[in-house]
């Protein structure tokens, strides 16, 4: 059954890397979005996504190498959704030349969404690159990187999982003790992947996915599969040592973990698909691949794992190992429980803080968007990128545009901003239509190297006759405080109607702020949806308020590792990336997405079995005792099996699927140590009976005070 299904969707599964796009970054509504889609319609111009560097053995001036040139920029200018390409021979603009004239910078800007223009840079770099007499010439630019990217994320979708699976069943064998218990949760998760797989493919016919997105699907989808699947097989084998045949042990185990199963998937799911609000398509389609990834492990899980067992149920202790999560009763074990009910306090105050220490390098977060940094430092799309960069710092994304719709080209209005501008710090010149203005004076001299000014012929010649832009000209980095303070600047002003600003700097800021608002909007809808779930799986008040608090203190080690180990490259040493110097601000939300899915997952096991403990007559902290030593085995065996599906990563070439790869183990293991060991039962422990109270219930009398003491707890997990 498992090979039918995979074989059926194997060909989608295949199909879906070559659709997804690593852009999607833009919120169509923003200000810089519409600003780029106004200069594009009715100005023919916008920001550069796409640069061409052709480079010559002599000067670019002389004739035949000049007469090349401008055929070649002609042909570039007149391929498929080009909007312009300029460059020295074409405009005059003296930015475009390399200091000793041999190097000549083309311009190019694409139209059409992210997908849409990094499908054009590929056909463009295979048209173009490499060796054209007179010329060598290479490919650069963010639409260029963003393909590069892509690619090489491709790429190594496909390496991990065939490296992880294997070593998957190879934990599973350990910790389950035999084949056929192994062999279960690994078909159920081979079974989500490839459906997740398919309905991403579905997807990409009607909304923009992203390339991270079959990353996501296969982590969360091969991660919460193993974790219910265990759980499963856990349950089937207390319900096999009660004496019940394999049969009825499978029904016994359905009835008993249902609804737990349930729960988690509903509030992983329910959580996540505050995604799909974000109008961002980056993470629309994380949240769209995060909620079938949960769903299809949810059904795989509770259709599958009670079939197999009942079917291979009398197999499922042979061999060599013969052992199971539920054989951890060690006496560690056991007294680490005696330590943390015994001590709540002091296990909560320091787990707290462990959790807050690692999460202390966020506060010196730098947010700057994905570039040419977080490619393999010897790739040659980087090389060539930073190149470029060095030899043009027109190439750098930092210059700002500036759109005043209301505003004449050349009126006394239009000549008073731009040379207001100019004055403005950390400005260097300010280009437009009737020409050059630095430190406030026009410049008559349109073409002199020395001061970078731009020739303003061309420009007349794309400007209409109502509304006129400016390019700001500056040496500040795109994603710099500085960079964004002087956007917020220029955007303040006002000239008989707005002043729109545009570019990547422009852009960032309006990212941010559309996160933040998400982020209010999302935070909102997660809390009260998973509130309201736990609050009505468990019966309690406490628990959904813990719950949330506990998986947002998860994410801190995380969160944390991303500035210190990448931002700041103190893990290059050892993965050999580099520092990326900034944090794309999209990246904590995608891990948001993974690491709080598997915290809530951990989550409510766990509560699950203490509140079942705590029906059965067990006091508060007993209950919290053998609910822990239950269920954590399980959490183990279920985080070592999600570390190993993604440990491949940590060593891939791309430093996005190093972060990725990394924080996510950092994650796991923080959150089944610290988190579910430690901070969990203390909290519990430490509150005592309100732990199962919730307003306006149907009342249930609350343990008696005699039971609420500190009474030894047996091995078997009842009260002595």
């Amino acid at each position: 059954m498992v090979l039918l299904a995979c074989l059926v969707c194997l060909p989608l599964t295949l199909a879906v890397g070559s659709r997804t796009s690593s852009g999607g970054y833009l919120n169509d509504g923003s200000e810089s979005t519409r600003t780029e889609r106004m200069l594009e319609q009715g100005f023919s111009t916008g920001s550069s996504q796409f640069q061409l560097s052709m480079r010559s053995a002599a000067p670019a001036s002389r004739g035949d190498i000049a007469a090349a040139g401008r055929r070649l920029v002609a042909e570039v200018a007149a391929s498929d959704g080009v909007v312009y390409a300029q460059s020295w021979w074409n405009t005059g603009d003296a930015r475009l030349l390399s200091r000793d004239r041999r190097i000549a910078l083309v311009t190019v800007r694409l139209r059409g969404p992210d997908a849409v223009t990094e499908r054009r840079a590929r056909e463009l770099t295979d048209r173009f690159a490499g060796r054209r007499p007179p010329f060598d010439i290479t490919a650069t630019g963010r639409a260029a990187v963003n393909a590069d990217l892509a690619e090489r994320s491709r790429g190594e979708l496909i390496r991990t999982e065939l490296i992880s699976l294997p070593l998957v069943a190879v934990v599973l064998y350990l910790t389950l003790g035999s084949a056929v218990s192994a062999a279960i949760p690994l078909c159920v998760g081979v079974l989500c992947i490839t459906g997740t797989q398919a309905v991403l493919y579905c997807l990409t016919h009607m909304m923009q996915v992203s390339v991270f997105a079959p990353n996501l699907a296969t982590a969360l989808g091969l991660g919460l599969s193993i974790d219910y699947s265990i759980i499963m097989i856990s349950r089937f084998r207390e319900e096999r040592a009660r004496g019940l045949d394999p049969p009825a042990a499978s029904g016994a185990t359905l009835r008993a973990t249902c609804s737990t199963v349930l729960c988690s998937a509903a509030t992983v799911a329910v959580s996540l698909s505050a995604l799909l609000a974000v109008p961002l398509p980056f993470l629309r389609s994380l949240g769209a691949a995060a909620v079938a990834a949960v769903v299809l492990a949810c059904a795989t899980a509770l259709v599958f794992v009670p079939v197999a067992l009942a079917l291979l149920g009398r197999h499922l202790e042979r061999g060599p190992l013969r052992r199971g999560p539920e054989a951890g009763r060690h006496r560690l074990q056991e007294t680490a429980i005696r330590g943390v009910m015994r001590h709540p306090v002091s296990v909560l105050v320091a787990s707290a803080g462990i959790l807050l220490l690692l999460a202390a390098p966020f506060l010196r977060v730098q947010w700057g968007f994905i570039d040419e940094r977080w490619l393999p430092a010897d790739a040659s799309m980087r090389t060539a990128t930073a190149q470029v960069r060095a030899d043009f710092p027109l190439a750098t994304g930092a210059l700002p545009l500036v759109l005043l719709p209301s505003a004449r080209p050349g009126s006394a209005a239009a000549e008073r901003f731009g040379a207001d501008l100019s004055r403005t710090r950390h400005v260097v010149s300010v280009s437009g239509p009737t020409g050059v203005f630095i430190d406030g004076a026009r410049q008559h001299d349109r073409t002199n190297a020395a001061t970078g000014r731009a020739s303003a012929n061309q420009l007349e010649t794309t400007t209409p006759g109502h509304g006129t832009w400016f390019a700001v000209v500056t040496r500040l980095d795109p994603s710099s405080t500085s960079a964004r303070d002087l956007v917020q600047d220029i955007r303040a002003r006002t000239l008989d109607g707005p002043v729109l600003v545009t570019g990547e700097t422009a852009v960032l800021q309006d990212t941010l702020h559309t996160l933040r608002e998400a982020a209010v909007r999302s935070g909102a809808v997660i809390c009260a949806a998973t509130g309201l779930l736990l609050a009505f799986f468990t019966r309690s008040l406490f628990i959904p308020v813990k719950a949330l608090v506990t998986n947002l203190l998860s994410l801190t080690a995380g969160f944390g590792a991303m500035v210190f180990l990448f931002q700041d490259g103190h893990l290059a040493r050892w993965l050999g990336g580099t520092a990326t110097g900034a944090t794309d601000p999209l990246l904590p939300m995608l891990m948001f997405c993974i690491v709080f899915g598997v915290s809530m997952d951990y989550e409510v096991f766990m509560v699950a079995r203490i509140r079942e403990e705590h029906l059965a007559g067990a006091g508060n902290r007993q209950a919290v005792a053998a609910g822990l030593r239950r269920t954590g085995p399980v959490v183990t065996a279920c985080s070592l099996a999600l570390i190993t599906a993604v440990l491949p990563l940590t060593a891939s070439s791309v430093a996005v699927m190093q972060l990725l790869g990394t924080v996510l183990v950092i994650g796991v293991l923080v959150d089944a140590t610290v988190v579910r060991c430690l901070l969990v039962p203390s909290a519990m422990a430490l509150v005592g009976r309100w732990n199962w109270w919730l307003p306006f219930a149907a009342r249930r009398p609350l343990p008696s005070a005699r039971t609420e003491t500190d009474a030894p707890v047996a091995a078997s997990g009842r009260t002595t």
